[in-house]
């Protein structure tokens, strides 16, 4: 298997396609807002109640992202990561992100520019190597995955 065709490029290549719709999301969400300089709008976008909806997404961008650059990441935890991300744009499968969806799906109705993203985002997901059939070792991937995510989070805290 070349480097173009490994679980880890395709991970990039969705892990852009979910910057890209992130980056939409955030210039749809902006349209009536006042112009800011781009620390404020990140420091309202990670600390502003009003974009709480938005932090699974951005969370699982920065998860993917992390995941890529440290490399050596299962192929298992690659089709986790494709299933999770398919969940949350989707609201099928995992646990559900309701505030999230609520506000996406209101989105994905009304701005054609965000469905046109979301349908790229999931193209580039569905790239990814699909999860086993066997349940036991799909919920071994998940956890997995999941711990990663927690371990990675809680030494950025300290």
């Amino acid at each position: 298997m070349t480097r173009s065709d490994s679980p880890l490029q395709a991970l990039e290549e969705a892990s852009r396609a979910l910057r890209g719709l992130l980056g939409v999301v955030i210039q749809v969400e902006r349209r009536f807002g006042r112009e800011q300089s781009p620390l404020a709008l990140l420091r309202q976008i990670t600390e502003d109640p009003e974009w709480a909806w938005l932090r699974p997404l951005y969370q699982l961008i920065a998860d993917v992202d992390h995941a890529v650059h440290d490399g050596d990441l299962p192929v298992t935890e690659v089709a986790a990561i494709g299933s999770h991300a398919t969940a949350l744009l989707s609201g099928v499968g995992a646990p559900i992100e309701q505030a999230f969806l609520e506000r996406y799906r209101d989105l994905l109705q009304t701005a054609p520019e965000v469905a046109m993203a979301h349908s790229t985002a999931l193209q580039a997901i569905r790239k990814l190597p699909p999860e086993s059939d066997n349940e036991a070792e799909r919920l071994h991937a998940r956890h997995q995955w999941a711990m990663r995510c927690k371990h990675r989070r809680e030494g950025q805290q300290r």
